[in-house]
């Protein structure tokens, strides 16, 4: 069907344009090549004005641009370009989506609809995706078209359905990184083939490659090393916290993490105290330094709890600051100013439990039940501006 479709696009789209005499009979192109003449007599400019005409009218591009991208992208008609166009129209692209598309990846005017665009789109389909996710794909990573059909789209998407097991896992995963679409299949055999040496079980892989699908096209050296500071650090390969720790790791720079261990000693926590908090609970090391500042900050001065003890229990440094931590420490606050709870309490619960059972638990049972629930949801509605000096 979409070869048929794509024979009439190119048809129609032949037999709408017009020759290259009455493309430059358009005024604005005309006004555009005699500024292109007027502003560069080189004979190459020249010879590629047609194609830096299109670009400008048809695709947006900024005069600069346009002349820029005419050394790599070169056509004498609308006839190609045209035909590609209409074929991402048609298939449900927007005309922003096309221009920066186009923008992003000039290249893909030269396309061959019939043998470079269509067999990718029926791949795709073919897969289970969707034809939303197909733009999504393409749009933020239209690299993908370029890419072979044979030997790189079907060996990758083969080799990650039989180790994950899913279709639909393995369109969550591309549709997470389109750039997994170029692994080199023997690269990620080999990452593979490291987590299963070292006794990471195969419902691990599987749980590290959904969470963070670029491991698979990790320097193999680099990876190695990874898993091995990893092992080091205690971590246990059996254990999904391996995992954790290894997604952790590598969405930072080893700046950043010591920049994260300083600002814990600042609060008084000892490396062992901080190594040790991050075994148990890997995301204690996955919000920003800032973030984590703040959250020591609310918890050690704003509420008087003891670093000791949110290190000891870490589980609390996942949750949104602003939509999570900071309203409902404005509840405690609360409920401590009118008695309801003694000034030394500490409960992970308080922060940790779901929201319905938060209030059942927590604001329910109250006679001032109606006030405190006033009063917590007017902080949550309010979570956007809420910081650290609402206190």
């Amino acid at each position: 069907m979409f070869r048929l479709l794509c024979k009439s696009i190119v048809i129609g789209s032949s037999a709408r344009a017009s020759s290259v005499h009455s493309f430059l009979e358009n005024p604005s192109m005309l006004s555009c090549l005699r500024y292109i003449s007027s502003v560069n007599t080189d004979d190459d400019i020249k010879e590629h004005s047609f194609t830096v005409s299109y670009l400008m009218n048809k695709c947006g591009f900024s005069l600069e641009s346009a002349l820029e991208v005419s050394k790599q992208v070169h056509f004498e008609t609308p006839d190609k370009p045209d035909s590609v166009l209409a074929v991402f129209k048609h298939y449900g692209f927007s005309e922003s989506q096309i221009l920066n598309l186009v923008r992003r990846r000039p290249a893909v005017l030269l396309s061959k609809p019939n043998t470079t665009l269509l067999p990718k789109f029926e791949f795709f389909q073919s897969k289970g995706f969707s034809s939303q996710d197909v733009i999504k794909i393409i749009s933020s990573y239209p690299w993908v078209l370029m890419y072979s059909l044979e030997n790189q789209l079907v060996p990758a998407f083969d080799f990650l359905e039989t180790l994950l097991q899913s279709d639909a896992v393995v369109i969550i995963v591309t549709m997470r990184s389109p750039l997994i679409l170029n692994s080199n299949v023997e690269n990620m055999a080999r990452i593979v083939d490291v987590l299963r040496d070292n006794g990471v079980p195969k419902k691990n892989i599987a749980l590290l490659i959904r969470c963070q699908p670029s491991i698979m096209i990790s320097n193999l050296e680099n990876f190695k090393r990874l898993i091995e500071e990893v092992t080091l650090m205690g971590f246990h390969p059996s254990k999904s916290q391996f995992v954790s720790a290894i997604t952790v790791l590598r969405s930072m720079s080893g700046s950043t993490w010591e920049k994260k261990l300083t600002v814990y000693r600042r609060w008084g926590l000892s490396e062992e105290e901080i190594l040790t908090a991050f075994v148990k609970f890997p995301m204690f090391m996955r919000k920003s330094a800032e973030k984590i500042a703040a959250s020591m900050d609310l918890f050690v001065n704003k509420l008087g709890w003891e670093s000791s003890y949110l290190a000891k229990n870490p589980t609390c440094s996942s949750y949104s600051l602003e939509k999570r931590l900071i309203p409902r420490a404005l509840v405690l606050q609360f409920l401590v100013s009118k008695g309801l709870v003694e000034k030394s309490f500490r409960s992970l619960a308080f922060f940790n439990t779901p929201e319905d059972k938060f209030r059942r638990i927590f604001i329910d049972h109250h006679a001032e039940s109606t006030q405190i629930l006033k009063f917590y949801r007017e902080k949550l509605n309010h979570s956007s501006v809420v910081n650290s000096s609402t206190f």
